[in-house]
């Protein structure tokens, strides 16, 4: 049966012409578990595995089970011998996607091999490891690409990858450089920065030269400047007609500038992410032979998640694989939400026709299979989600042609609890002052729900989320395996970084921890933006507004009357500085190195003085301003720490940035003040500390310039992007609430997921992104999908009627960005398994105008109005009930300044600090005690420990590494003698080409791939490396399965004790296996040892694997181990390890070995 529902026979494979095994006979052959029941395949999972040799898409809705449907679609071919293993192709967007399709082949196709009861076969593992599938990310196929037949289009093998910081800054050099026109750009640096990357990506997602879009747009620019403003008449352009065509005239300067950083990158060999893809496609069109080999190599292709392909990721596959053979394209038009990277829906429907039947009578468009059974939501969570995406299955009216992919709603599993919809809708968005807050406000329901207030302190949105989040933790879902009860996974997902501030506040204010996901959203913690504040003094002496966060902050603590003193100093030394310059004091370059003389005289210098050279040059103690006011002693004392704390941290500047940011951290006690966090571990209190440690590393990892100066530029680049960089890999955590963008959360799921700000002009956020403006999008007709998208019809007679066509793209392109919101809602709402709460608010932040509820949740309602299963709404604001006025804004707030950090607690604090060195200043106790008692004590304690040396073996010491552990078992007697006499050892080739690859493989995991081996620490000795073959292992590396998976731990350190010794070592990477296990691997940069010596060389992994089962309180059985010989690309996995009991016999014969005499 194929995909469409036709009877169609299977093609004949190397086996025989029909297949051996249904789907339903694997699953029956795979199963594993005794005590469980066989999991069948649905009929539409089973039409999906079982479907012929040629193209097919699998429309698969969220919590589809695609992945496991792809795993028994590989499975179930290579049972049937319709295709090895290796002539099989899966391609996926992470690695961490890529990783776990890859275990989960891997396993099923063990346990294939392992229970063919028909034929005998047996494979070993080792064979086995050389007979898996392909399964690679899709940059990581096109750097394959590239790497493999660039040549033949002039691109070198030693092109070094561009990470996100280096990419930022070679385009901030060039616009630094630009020498161009610039009068009709009136934006900021940063914004042309960004202008030229994005500009560059579309070019090369889109296949379009920057040339190309040039001379679009001066078409265009010429047709339009050509015409009156009405047809016949002689009035003059007006205003609007200016701005615009200067917006166009902008893109063309951005066209050239995207030029020179193209060339740029040329002439440093380096490529950026959208250069691999678009050269990669380039490939696939202009070189024949590359198509050749790889159809050769690969008869079945997996393409997943490709509705976020784009136009160049479509053409790469199709000039490559599109000869009708057996490409199946998996994804979700409703999951489209990356339409700003060059994403579109309508990828898939376009993918018919790309990949068409190929049949002797003709091409046809391949056939459509649906998988629509979700396994992951609850029914009544279902619900919610295919009543916001029913809109989705309507053609939208610009499109020129039927490309619309009808989307079967979701359907429950048999067994789907009923779930919970929690709606709510509050007046304000964060608690207000409780003197503006009305006594009651009409329409607030009562009662004991969380979300519910009292009429006398009606909730907030925040205050409603914190106390249903305690209340959803007191709950559980899942029980562990030793029965107990799981707290529950919950997730907040934003629209905007924006919403994350009041909804923090409030859980932590009720001591529920919370881990703040992604750069943009940690840049707004608190400890974070004290850090912050301090690097930018250290680095920036203009950054004034950084030196008030940190003297106002809660540390310092300086008053307004002591503020504005600060402020008449810091004028007064500039208008200094002036006279001076003007008398010929100090020289321009004296000055201002960086400014000319006409930018230092101008008239807003005197005005505006820098408060970090203020607190560094305090005033005199008698120091008056012109306005009457000083500083006082207090703050004049608390500033002299601060002068001088900054002045030892301007020592540590020129260090590498982890060194300076730690300093920092210990300087403004940024350590204990999270350590001293009441009711949460210090591993949650450090919990963003940390995770901003890892972007500095990330940073450090990938960019060119590494200084303070470049880190700081490269982090206001990330916090203006809505988006955000890319999220480090994220897992579910049951100990603390996450807080995450939509964006951020695709891929995952959550037992309790809130969704709040859902109000009409935040989500959907009636913002439009068509290319008429802003500074960076290329003309919507030269994208490789415009057929999908609105378009300007620009080719009027006249310029009126040119603005009235670009009002009418406008409304077009809005109405496709509320499509792609709605795209948007529905990831969120499907991310939920038991509970989904979705809120909103009338007033948020100081608006002036109150919002309407979205209506993504309005919908909501009322299938909750109707009596829906599962959907409630205990707490929602009676229509008028929000007032006229935002109630944040009815009358100013009255606070304390500057605050005290520790509030009501201080009384009760002081009083325990006084209690503590009141005792500390007790006298010492005079006690007349006999010193020869305390003499015959010590000896005792001596001999004891004597006796215990004894007990100890002679020659081993108490701590010995898992190294040394495999050396006593190959020849403890050369062992026990280099113990008893230590010499050197002659540093080796194999070392330091041990030390260097490691190095290397910390830093690829570290920047998420892509990585020139270059740029490891050390890297910069290219001769040496060469001489080692070190950079043809990163190419095998990356070609490996290791690198498509997310380790859960890098150089993870290990110690046990075996046979009375601590044995220690280090894993070089763990990663989790698809079934909860774990699995330990050992990179060996050498040769694989000879037959005889294998036994000896497992002892190191018996050891990591003792180890870890300890550490982690797992079964022994449950944790493998392999070396991963790189040169060889070999992985050797001994399936006899040895356990504790063996490990001790070494242990032991080692030590009677060293107590023998002689």
């Amino acid at each position: 049966m194929a995909a469409d529902g036709s009877s169609r026979p299977a093609e004949p494979g190397p086996g025989p012409g029909h297949p051996r095994y249904s789907a339903r006979r694997l699953a029956e052959l795979l199963h594993s578990d005794p005590d469980a029941p066989v999991q069948y395949p649905t009929e539409d999972q089973a039409r999906v595995i079982e479907a012929p040799l040629e193209p097919l898409l699998v429309i698969a809705g969220a919590g589809s089970g695609k992945t496991k449907t792809m795993a028994d679609r590989v499975v179930w071919l290579v049972a049937n011998d319709l295709v090895r293993p290796e002539q099989i192709l899966g391609v996926t967007f992470t690695r961490k996607a890529a990783g776990e399709l890859a275990s989960r082949v891997r396993q099923r196709l063990a346990q294939l091999y392992a229970s063919r009861p028909d034929d005998g076969t047996s494979v070993g593992s080792d064979l086995l490891d050389r007979l898996d599938p392909t399964i690679s990310t899709y940059h990581s196929f096109a750097n394959g690409i590239v790497q493999d037949y660039g040549l033949r289009i002039g691109i070198e093998r030693d092109s070094v990858m561009l990470g996100t910081a280096q990419s930022w800054q070679l385009a901030s050099s060039v616009v630094e450089a630009f020498d161009g026109e610039w009068e009709h750009f009136t934006a900021a640096k940063s914004t042309l920065v960004k202008a030229v990357l994005d500009m560059a990506g579309e070019c090369a997602e889109h296949l379009v030269s920057p040339a190309t879009v040039r001379a679009e747009l001066r078409r265009h620019i010429d047709h339009v400047a050509a015409r009156s403003y009405i047809a016949g008449a002689a009035r003059p352009a007006t205003q609007k007609v200016h701005d615009l065509l200067n917006k166009l005239r902008t893109r063309i300067t951005v066209t050239e500038l995207v030029e020179r950083y193209a060339a740029a990158k040329l002439a440093r060999r380096q490529l950026d992410f959208g250069d691999l893809v678009s050269l990669a496609a380039r490939i696939a069109q202009d070189i024949p032979e590359a198509g050749r080999m790889e159809r050769e190599k690969y008869r079945v292709v997996l393409l997943d998640e490709f509705q976020d392909t784009s136009h160049a990721q479509m053409v790469l596959f199709s000039r490559l694989f599109a000869d009708g053979r057996s490409v199946t394209a998996v994804g979700d038009p409703h999951q489209s939400i990356y339409g700003f990277r060059g994403a579109s829906a309508g990828q898939l429907a376009t993918f018919r026709t790309a990949f068409p039947i190929v049949a002797p009578e003709g091409r046809a468009p391949s056939p459509v299979a649906h998988l629509s059974v979700a396994w992951r939501n609850s029914t009544s969570i279902l619900e919610a989600a295919n009543t916001v995406s029913a809109p989705l299955n309507v053609p939208a009216p610009w499109l020129r042609r039927s490309s619309v992919q009808q989307v079967p709603g979701l359907v429950a599993r048999p067994d789907a609890p009923l779930g919970e919809v929690t709606l709510g809708r509050f007046r304000t968005d964060a608690p207000i002052p409780a003197a503006s807050a009305p006594a009651a406000i009409p329409g607030q329901a009562a009662g004991t729900e969380a979300l519910s207030g009292s009429a006398a302190h009606p909730l907030s949105e925040a205050e409603a989320i914190a106390r249903e989040v305690l209340r959803q933790r007191r709950r559980s879902f899942e029980t562990g395996d030793d029965g107990t009860a799981l707290r529950p996974t919950m997730a907040v997902l934003c629209r905007g970084r924006k919403q994350f501030d009041p909804i923090r506040r409030e859980l932590e204010r009720e001591g529920i921890p919370v881990q703040v996901v992604g750069l943009g959203g940690l840049l707004r913690t608190p400890e974070i933006v004290d850090l912050l504040a301090t690097l930018r003094v250290l680095g920036d002496p203009d950054r004034s507004d950084s030196m008030l966060r940190l003297v106002a902050g809660a540390r310092w603590r300086l008053g307004p009357a002591d503020l504005m003193a600060l402020g008449d100093w810091s004028r007064q030394l500039a208008r200094t500085r002036e006279a001076m310059f003007r008398r010929g004091g100090i020289s321009a370059e004296e000055l201002d190195e960086d400014q000319s003389r006409d930018a230092v005289v101008a008239p807003d210098l005197a005005e505006a003085g820098s408060l970090v050279e203020a607190v560094d040059y305090l005033p005199p103690s008698d120091w008056v301003s012109s306005s009457g006011r000083s500083l006082s002693d207090t703050a004049r004392r608390r500033l002299d720490v601060l002068r001088k704390e900054l002045r030892t941290l301007r020592g540590f500047v020129g260090d590498d940035l982890g060194s300076l940011i730690g300093e920092v951290e210990r300087t403004i006690l940024l350590d204990i003040e999270v350590a001293a966090k009441p009711g949460v571990s210090i591993h949650e209190a450090r919990r963003n500390l940390d995770a901003f440690t890892e972007a500095v590393a990330g940073f450090v990892s990938s960019a060119e310039r590494v200084d303070l100066p470049a880190f700081l530029a490269w982090l206001e680049a990330a916090d203006q992007e809505e988006d955000g960089l890319p999220v480090t890999q994220l897992e579910a955590s049951r100990d603390a609430v996450q807080l995450l963008t939509v964006h951020a959360s695709k891929g995952l799921e959550w037992d309790v997921v809130f969704v709040p700000g859902l109000n009409g002009k935040s989500f959907p956020s009636g913002k439009d992104s068509r290319w008429s403006s802003g500074d960076s999008a290329i003309p919507w007709t030269l994208r490789g999908d415009a057929p999908e998208l609105p378009q300007w019809d620009w080719e009027q007679p006249d310029q009126k009627e040119w603005l009235v066509s670009e009002q009418q793209f406008t409304d077009e392109a809005r109405a496709h960005a509320e499509r792609e919101e709605r795209r948007l809602a529905y990831v969120a709402f499907t991310r939920a398994k038991h509970a989904l709460v979705c809120t909103s608010s009338a007033w948020g932040g100081g608006r002036s105008k109150s919002s309407d509820p979205s209506p993504y949740l309005t919908d909501l309602v009322a299938l909750a109005d109707s009596g829906a299963p599962g959907f409630s709404t205990p707490s929602w604001l009676a229509e008028g009930a929000e007032g006229d006025a935002n109630p944040a804004n009815a009358r100013p707030e009255r606070a304390a300044w500057p605050v005290d950090p520790l509030g009501p607690r201080r009384q009760d604090l002081e009083k325990a600090a006084r209690a503590v060195l009141e005792q500390t200043a007790l006298p010492t106790l005079d006690v007349d005690v006999d010193g020869g008692r305390w003499g015959r004590e010590v000896r005792l304690a001596l001999a004891r420990q004597a006796r215990e040396w004894e007990r100890t073996p002679l020659g081993l010491p108490p701590h010995i590494s898992a190294s040394t552990l495999v050396e006593l078992r190959e020849d403890p007697e050369a062992v026990l003698q280099q113990l008893r006499r230590p010499l050197p050892r002659r540093p080796g080739s194999a070392a330091r080409k041990g030390t260097a690859f490691h190095a290397w493989i910390e830093e690829f995991y570290g920047s998420g791939g892509m990585l020139d081996l270059g740029e490891y620490p050390g890297g910069a000795d290219a001769h040496v490396d060469e001489t080692l073959g070190l950079q043809e292992m990163a190419a095998v590396f990356e070609r490996s399965e290791w690198a498509l998976r997310e380790p859960a731990a890098i150089e993870a350190p290990i110690e046990t004790k075996i046979g009375g010794i601590v044995v220690r070592g280090r894993i070089d990477a763990v990663f989790r296996d698809a079934d909860g296990g774990w699995d330990l691997i050992d990179w060996k940069t050498g040769r694989p040892p000879a037959p005889d010596r294998r036994a000896a060389k497992a002892v190191q992994l018996a050891v990591y694997r003792l180890a870890w089962s300890r550490l982690k309180d797992v079964p022994l059985d449950t944790v493998r181990a392999a070396f991963f010989y790189v040169a060889d690309n070999l992985v050797v996995r001994p399936h006899d390890l040895a356990d504790a009991a063996d490990l001790e016999r070494i242990i032991k014969t080692a030590a009677l070995a060293a107590d023998a005499p002689g």
